[in-house]
C-alpha cells in the first residue's frame, strides 16, 4: 500500500516526496520503546508522540509512515530530519483508536 491511498480529508501529509512511500500494516503506541520492540519493518507508527525522537525510533526499525494523532504540533525539526530519511509524516485531528478504526474501515490495515 502506498501514502496516497492512505490520505483523505482527515489526513495532512507534512513532508515532501511522500506519496509513492509503501508501507504494509500498522503499530500504535505512545511508547517509543515498545515500537523499537514490537513493531515490524514497513509498519505505519500511530502516535501522539511528535517529537524527533519518533523520526530516529521510525529510522531504527524501518517504518516509513508516522502518523501524529491528535493535532499535536509537530515541529520544523521534526519535518526535516523526516525529510532527510524518506519518512512520511502524517498529521490527524483523530484519536489513535480513530486512525485504527478508519485505516481498518478502508481495507488499508
Amino acid at each position: 500500500m502506498k501514502v496516497s491511498q492512505l490520505i483523505s480529508s482527515h489526513y495532512e501529509i507534512l513532508t515532501q516526496d511522500s506519496l509513492d512511500i509503501e508501507f504494509k500494516g500498522c503499530y500504535a503506541t505512545d511508547l517509543l520503546s515498545a515500537a523499537i520492540k514490537s513493531s515490524k519493518s514497513s509498519n505505519i507508527l500511530i502516535t501522539i508522540i511528535s517529537h524527533v525522537n519518533t523520526v530516529a525510533t521510525a529510522m531504527m526499525v524501518d517504518l516509513p509512515v508516522i502518523i501524529i494523532t491528535e493535532s499535536k504540533t509537530i515541529d520544523q525539526q521534526m519535518i526535516d530530519k523526516a525529510n532527510e530519511e524518506g519518512i512520511a509524516i502524517i498529521s490527524t485531528p483523530l484519536k489513535t483508536y480513530e486512525v485504527i478504526i478508519d485505516l481498518h474501515s478502508r481495507n488499508i490495515i
